[in-house]
């Protein structure tokens, strides 16, 4: 379920009702700031407690052994509670405020240990910690994440709640952030709302949403992987990073960025790129991004005009140029270094002639562009000198390359 205005409705009658809701799905998804946005809806206020950062139950229930003096004088223990201090925030805000339903949101529920969860499920369940009861005004709202390390719910725990499974909506992200949000985030989020959410971009998921296959449907569990490394995520938090960062970044040091060839791992790309991977990951969000900037960039009165790009004209490409058939264009590519080829894709797609053929021949033949001829690529697209129809056939081949060179869709 979306979070959107039928979500609100629905959490604040399961509040009526007196039902704990549970937000369940992916971390940094909105649901903190979609329970403040709630609790400000219902003019109260949201005291958020992030269970993941408690070491142990006693952190949560503030159960401690404290000494006392006997009525015979002896000295012995006893236990005495010391709610968490968000907790005793909302108890001391409710009972000031009675006809409010101020909210304690217990977030990362099953994201700990099973003794905080445990203690966490308490709380719910008698509302009171020891001697120590919730106000009856007091409004409970778990969250947690249904995939990954988490502590599991057996079905007497899970009876406990009215689940929610939830994922984030790009239009209500938009409406949140309002005037804040970057113009250029802006127009992704409002041409592809389904890339609001990625941890990867798979080879067959392509700018529309759909695979190879011509299905549309693609659901966010296929954009899961079951690697372990630590990559960055698409998530309506990371946007509202990254959405900062281009508000307080010169256009100018962006279009150098985006003229900067860099390689990672194995890919070659462009500073900007790799600047932006570091808010949102290396994913569909980020391509697409990456080329509204570099397309508002190239279109905006000499913002990143440059002078003309010097493209060198590689010795072998007349006889590219001036071979009769499709065969002896091959046989002449089969001989060339990947320099050559490389070089002489870039001189095909700038020279002003329809070059269709040869770049149909030699994309394919090209297992990568050379590291100064992506430089020279980057440029050649920043100030507009590459030929639109020859960029048009280079972009509709079915090729590695062309996946590297993705950000040209841009200029399209």
């Amino acid at each position: 379920m979306k979070f959107n205005d039928t979500l609100t409705t629905l959490i604040k009658q399961s509040l009526e009702v007196g039902a704990t809701p549970a937000l369940m799905g992916e971390p940094g998804i909105g649901k903190s700031s979609f329970v403040e946005s709630l609790a400000y809806s219902m003019g109260t206020l949201a005291f958020t407690l992030p269970c993941n950062q408690l070491a142990d139950k006693a952190d949560l229930t503030g159960a401690r052994l404290v000494p006392y003096t006997k009525d015979d004088g002896t000295q012995n223990h006893k236990q005495v509670f010391y709610p968490h201090q968000v907790i005793q925030e909302c108890i001391d805000y409710a009972e000031k405020n009675p006809r409010e339903w101020p909210i304690l949101f217990l977030d990362e529920i099953n994201r700990t240990t099973s003794d905080v969860t445990s203690g966490a499920l308490t709380l719910i369940t008698l509302r009171r910690m020891g001697y120590v009861e919730l106000p009856k005004n007091v409004r409970i709202i778990v969250a947690g994440n249904d995939k990954g390390a988490v502590t599991s719910l057996d079905e007497a725990s899970l009876s406990r709640f009215t689940i929610f499974h939830v994922e984030p909506d790009a239009a209500t992200l938009m409406s949140v952030l309002g005037d804040n949000l970057n113009p250029w985030v802006k127009t992704v989020l409002t041409t592809y709302p389904a890339l609001i959410f990625q941890k990867s971009t798979p080879v067959a998921i392509v700018a529309d949403g759909q695979d190879d296959d011509g299905d549309d449907n693609v659901t966010m569990a296929d954009l899961f992987d079951g690697g372990e490394e630590m990559n960055q995520l698409t998530t309506p938090r990371t946007i509202d990073n990254v959405s900062k960062w281009l508000n307080v970044t010169d256009p100018q040091q962006l279009a150098q960025y985006l003229a900067t060839p860099v390689q990672i791992g194995d890919r070659e790309t462009s500073q900007l790129n790799e600047a932006i991977e570091a808010y949102v990951g290396d994913t569909m969000f980020t391509t697409q991004l990456v080329a509204t900037i570099a397309q508002d960039l190239a279109s905006n009165a000499g913002s990143v005009q440059q002078n003309r790009v010097n493209v060198p004209k590689p010795n072998c490409y007349q006889s590219l140029k001036t071979a009769t058939t499709v065969t002896d264009m091959a046989a002449i590519i089969g001989t060339l270094t990947n320099n050559e080829k490389s070089g002489s894709l870039l001189y095909a797609l700038k020279e002003s002639e329809d070059n269709k053929r040869l770049i149909e021949q030699l994309t394919p033949a090209i297992t990568q562009i050379e590291g100064d001829h992506t430089r020279t690529l980057i440029e050649m697209a920043a100030s507009q000198q590459i030929d639109r129809q020859n960029l048009e056939v280079f972009m509709e081949i079915d090729a590695p390359i062309v996946n590297q060179a993705a950000f040209l869709s841009a200029f399209l």
